[in-house]
């Protein structure tokens, strides 16, 4: 997000744009990040509008950016039931995407199993949507690419240093509560002077926040992967190895992966963890839980053996929505709370981010989109913020 914004301010406006990393590119959630493109998001028409612009940026991004990035298409499909909540979810996300025009299909029946023959029991489901745009990508990939063609735009990029305050002017106390505005940040390399800041610091964004007396809700927890290797007669068998999936009710979803290789990964935003010091490695009891699921659910990966593992770090708001306001300070801008789902839109983020900079309406293409649902302010009218979605994935 921080990369994506400042190639879009370097490229949209003419200030001086200076990012800092506190480590290096990529080093955090971006470089875990599992990076599906996918659009299909229930009637969250917002998501699904930021994902597709996304995604076509994505494709193109050699020729916007000059740099190149991974880019696999790989179907996402959402078994449900009719008459539960799963089903109404995907049916309205179904027909938000044939709407616009995205490629979706819906499957029933006997179709069911013929479509998923790898799944067990796909046919006991009533239906499944396809979002068959669907992809995925390459975290490090985006990130260093914004970053060179944010460089290429005349942009300031310094890696290894850490940001430890926001400075701002004294505020005016016949003004009631005004913050002031923005006027420098403090790193460990000393002071630089700035009119605006933009803080897309994921889970270290709530310690900035607090130097300014703004209270972010981001919780930091801990998600598992496993890499699995399937066995050369399923790999034959079933040549696109799955489709991106996520059962209803479950707390894992599954991709495939570059080199002919299977993602399985918890999606559970239960296990808090501190973002300087979790363990990376994934626990024993959850790798055997996820190889468990995998062969109940698909049979031919009972002798898929696991060729890696790690763990990563999702920045988690109560509602599972993003944060993309100013707030505080006048000139300081917020882009975090991406909750495990953010990889997809980072091109609209950037692109908004710069907008609000420029205080200019947000629009993606000729489509206006509303930021004042990621706006701050949501969690003050109630700290459950827009509600958490009927989401599987």
């Amino acid at each position: 997000m921080g990369t994506a914004t400042a190639f879009f301010l370097a490229r949209e406006t003419d200030r001086d744009v200076t990012l800092l990393e506190r480590d290096r590119l990529a080093a955090g959630s971006t470089g875990d990040s599992s990076a599906i493109l996918r659009h299909h998001y229930g009637d969250q028409a917002i998501y699904t509008d930021m994902a597709w612009w996304s995604h076509e940026f994505y494709r193109s991004f050699d020729d916007e950016t000059g740099a190149s990035i991974l880019h696999e298409d790989a179907p996402l499909v959402r078994f449900a039931d009719a008459g539960t909540p799963g089903g109404e979810y995907a049916t309205a996300g179904y027909d938000v995407l044939d709407a616009r025009d995205i490629p979706v299909s819906r499957h029933e029946g006997d179709a069911l199993r013929e479509r998923y023959p790898m799944y067990e029991g796909a046919d006991a489901f009533d239906f499944a949507v396809s979002d068959d745009a669907a992809g995925y990508s390459d975290g490090s990939d985006a990130a260093l690419g914004f970053a060179r063609g944010a460089t290429d735009l005349g942009a300031g990029i310094h890696t290894g240093v850490s940001v430890e305050s926001i400075e701002t002017t004294d505020a005016d106390p016949t003004a009631g509560r005004d913050p002031g505005r923005v006027a420098a940040v403090e790193t460990d390399a000393g002071r630089i002077a700035c009119d605006q800041v933009v803080v897309a610091a994921g889970p270290w964004t709530p310690e900035l926040a607090a130097t300014v007396g703004v209270d972010i809700p981001i919780t930091p927890v801990r998600e598992q992967i496993i890499l699995l290797d399937p066995p050369a007669e399923y790999a034959a068998d079933y040549p696109e190895l799955t489709p991106t999936m996520s059962l209803p009710g479950g707390e894992w979803y599954v991709r495939p992966d570059v080199g002919g290789g299977i993602l399985v990964a918890t999606h559970r935003h239960a296990e808090e963890a501190d973002p300087d010091d979790y363990e990376n490695t994934p626990d024993e009891e959850t790798v055997l839980e996820l190889v468990d699921a995998m062969t109940e659910h698909v049979p031919g990966l009972a002798d898929a053996g696991i060729k890696g593992s790690y763990c990563g770090v999702y920045s988690t708001t109560p509602d599972h929505d993003f944060v993309i306001d100013e707030a505080g300070p006048e000139g300081c801008y917020w882009c975090c709370g991406f909750s495990g789902h953010g990889f997809k839109h980072g091109p609209a983020v950037g692109k908004l981010a710069a907008a609000l900079v420029r205080g200019e309406s947000p629009t993606l293409g000729e489509t206006r989109i509303d930021v004042e649902y990621f706006s701050l302010d949501r969690f003050a009218d109630d700290p459950a913020g827009n509600g958490r979605p009927d989401d599987y994935l």
